[in-house]
């Protein structure tokens, strides 16, 4: 088994955790959000109109953040450290949000571009929380080949990907957004930043 993280990690993860029991309910919710997400284009649409939902899956999704971190350093998948790991995923974090809603703002279309930043969340709690039981593995039994592990968060987040990009093509169709800034939006403010991020993690540069 590896030696237990640096006292800092755990300060942070336990207080994490204490909160998340404080908040079971609306981890329930953000969980709930996550797979209605994965359902009818209808359930997403009333999901869009739940606000409590919605201020769940944003909630559980900053405090998940520190348990995603932990896991990929854990895994190796990231090569910096917990602290720059949870700063990298918090800048990526801000900075889709923001991006998101400069675009809706430019582009008249903000509540559209609102519920796509409302669908990621949900989608992000869902994967976090799926990719948990990876971090306990690569913790507890070591021997393990890094490529398993690697492979197991690759499937988690790709499929959370697809899900985005399916749900966020209906949100764009219903709002009579041309498809092609659709495909524009998601190479240079989703996937691009998202594969920068992964180099820093992975090489530190």
């Amino acid at each position: 088994m590896r030696a237990l993280p640096e006292p800092y990690v755990l300060v942070i993860l336990l207080l994490d955790a204490v909160l998340l029991l404080f908040l079971f309910e609306r981890l329930l919710s953000a969980l709930r959000a996550g797979m209605e997400c994965c359902r009818s284009f209808y359930s997403t649409r009333e999901f869009l109109g739940n606000n409590y939902l919605c201020a769940s899956a944003r909630q559980i999704f900053v405090l998940l953040l520190p348990f995603y971190a932990i896991t990929l350093v854990v895994t190796d998948v990231s090569r910096i450290g917990f602290g720059w790991t949870l700063l990298a995923l918090v800048a990526l974090a801000l900075f889709r949000m923001l991006a998101g809603r400069l675009t809706g703002w430019l582009s008249g279309k903000n509540g559209t571009f609102r519920s796509l930043e409302r669908i990621n969340e949900a989608l992000c709690v869902l994967a976090i929380f799926a990719s948990l039981p990876v971090f306990v593995l690569g913790w507890l039994a070591p021997e393990i080949p890094h490529w398993l592990l690697w492979g197991a968060l690759s499937l988690i987040a790709l499929g959370a990907a697809v899900m985005y990009v399916l749900r966020g093509t209906q949100i764009i169709l219903s709002a009579q957004f041309p498809i092609y800034y659709w495909v524009l939006y998601l190479c240079a403010l989703e996937f691009l930043p998202i594969c920068v991020v992964v180099n820093i993690l992975m090489h530190g540069n």
